[in-house]
């Protein structure tokens, strides 16, 4: 890939310029899925095959594409044998120490209840959740990296809500117990 195109700049010059602007998001989509000890190598992996499709990937909107680049190189980390152990959940203690800004208790605690409740989503709806919070790509975006329609994430979008809002609400009060009226005998007659 070193010819020169149309414009007279070299692939490799377009590639620098191309990394060099995607690269942090593609690092903090990885380090919010699998932490710091495999952030950087899923970005190398996803830049790897960037660089072999360079020529084949969108260059309008190309970060939902390396997004479905990361997510398919996510998974293949997430499913591999013996290797399921060393992976970290990205919903685990470490998840809830990870924040920049220093928390309140009650801060922490909300976000630790958003994060259970995130993590008891279906991967699939998780996933949308996070690119459209976390990534802040917009639905199509996001629909295009799960490889879905844009309806299908909509739908799926509004069932996630959906949950995650009855995981957060707190259970209605129980009814007050109240003692139990004395029977009163019936006669038969």
């Amino acid at each position: 890939m070193t010819r020169d195109r149309d414009d007279g700049e070299s692939a490799e010059r377009q590639f620098t310029r191309f990394f060099e602007r995607h690269y942090d998001d593609v690092r903090r989509y990885a380090l919010r899925r699998l932490g710091p000890d495999h952030a950087d190598d899923v970005a190398a992996e996803t830049f790897g095959v960037a660089w072999r499709r360079f020529d084949h990937l969108p260059k309008d909107q190309p970060l939902p594409w390396l997004y479905g680049v990361a997510r398919n190189v996510v998974r293949a980390r997430s499913r591999s044998g013996g290797r399921r152990a060393e992976v970290p959940t990205p919903f685990g203690e470490a998840s809830a120490a990870a924040s920049a800004e220093p928390d309140t208790a009650s801060r922490v605690e909300e976000r630790d209840e958003a994060l259970r409740a995130l993590g008891r989503l279906s991967d699939k709806d998780r996933e949308l959740v996070m690119l459209l919070a976390w990534e802040g790509l917009e639905l199509a975006e996001a629909a295009r990296v799960l490889g879905c329609t844009t309806a299908t994430a909509r739908v799926r979008l509004f069932r996630a809500r959906r949950r995650i809002e009855g995981l957060l609400d707190p259970p209605p009060p129980a009814p007050a117990h109240s003692p139990a009226a004395p029977r009163v005998p019936v006669e038969k007659s």
